[in-house]
């Protein structure tokens, strides 16, 4: 799979009589706009995806299964992110990291990915099974604990994904600098095509069918609730297919189409790199979906305005939303109240 930047090259034809070197088709790679944006990407997700953690920790019940996964797919966001610098540098000058750097930051790179992606079908597989299934043995706690293990098996699956790649990548010359990439595969097309497959139309797939369910679920309840959870999933799954899904489709039409007209790679090289972009902005995404709760956008108002007073009310309402152990409490304390309501019954009728 194509990490940044070195996918496209200046391609030159070598007249040997005249020892003359000719141009036949310059195709420029935007270092320049790439690198830039990558930095103006990191900006955003670092600031997001930081704000939207301290507000996890600080303010949400991480023991609600929908939390959780969104601590978690932040943490990714984070790790994909702090490898945009590197390969900024990659772009808008050359890669002066050195060989191990560049395993580390390949691996990072596609567990950041990977991850994502991971945890995004799980999560819709989690909300399919509360909203349409509604089993009795998925309980609340059942629920937390294949969280869990969903947010575990992403690293196992993710770290295992990755090696290869990570393994493979080392410093490369090409043309007149130096970059960081993977060696081409030895198995060709067809290792490619199963990891698109494997890690986008598998997940697309997953979610497409089980939002599906969900939104026809939905639709046959009332209330105002219904509508905002319509909108937050349907925000979740066009951002998922508009940003991961041009650059997935290009990427197989580059292995496969392969144009001999100048102006036809051009304009495939300025999709790639456009698409390329729109992919990486993804992990700027859940900041923003996380905003669609009312609730969250006073959190993170209050973190952005830094108003004590603000944050004070909401880890007021943070401990007073009726999870499991406050419902639980409730119920301790109305027992107690009814027990010692009969005993002063008793009490006054011994008296009488």
């Amino acid at each position: 799979m194509d990490i940044n930047n070195s996918s496209v090259n200046d391609s030159y034809e070598y007249n040997y009589d005249g020892e003359e070197l000719i141009t036949l088709c310059e195709q420029s790679s935007y270092a320049e706009i790439t690198g830039g944006s990558y930095i103006v990407i990191c900006i955003f997700s670092l600031i997001g995806n930081s704000l939207l953690l301290y507000g996890l920790a600080r303010f949400e019940d991480l023991k609600r299964v929908t939390m959780l996964f969104i601590l978690c797919l932040a943490v990714f966001d984070l790790l994909f992110t702090v490898t945009l610098p590197f390969w900024a540098v990659d772009n808008l000058h050359k890669w002066i990291f050195g060989d191990v750097a560049c395993k580390i930051l390949t691996g990072a790179y596609f567990v950041g990915i990977y991850g994502s992606l991971i945890l995004l079908t799980a999560m819709t597989v989690d909300r399919f099974f509360a909203i349409v299934v509604r089993s009795q043995w998925l309980t609340r706690r059942r629920r937390l604990g294949l969280a869990k293990a969903a947010c575990v098996g992403a690293w196992v699956i993710s770290v295992g994904a990755c090696l290869k790649d990570a393994l493979t990548s080392n410093t490369q010359h090409i043309g007149f600098t130096k970059t960081c990439n993977a060696s081409p595969s030895q198995g060709g097309h067809m290792e490619y095509y199963a990891q698109v497959i494997l890690l986008f139309f598998l997940p697309l797939t997953v979610i497409t069918f089980c939002y599906g369910k969900i939104l026809h679920t939905l639709m046959s309840t009332s209330g105002k609730k219904k509508y905002r959870t319509v909108l937050v999933v349907l925000c979740i799954v066009v951002a998922f297919v508009i940003c991961w899904g041009p650059y997935h489709i290009l990427m197989i039409v580059q292995a496969e189409y392969h144009p001999k007209e100048c102006d036809k790679k051009t304009e495939l090289n300025h999709a790639l790199v456009a698409c390329r972009i729109l992919a990486y902005f993804h992990c700027c995404v859940n900041p923003l979906l996380y905003m669609l709760r009312g609730r969250s956008r006073k959190i993170l108002s209050s973190l952005l305005f830094c108003s004590a007073e603000l944050r004070q009310i909401q880890h007021q309402e943070r401990h007073t939303e009726p999870s499991h152990s406050n419902l639980m409490q409730q119920s301790i304390v109305e027992r107690v109240d009814i027990f010692t309501a009969k005993e002063q019954n008793q009490m006054e009728l011994k008296t009488v």
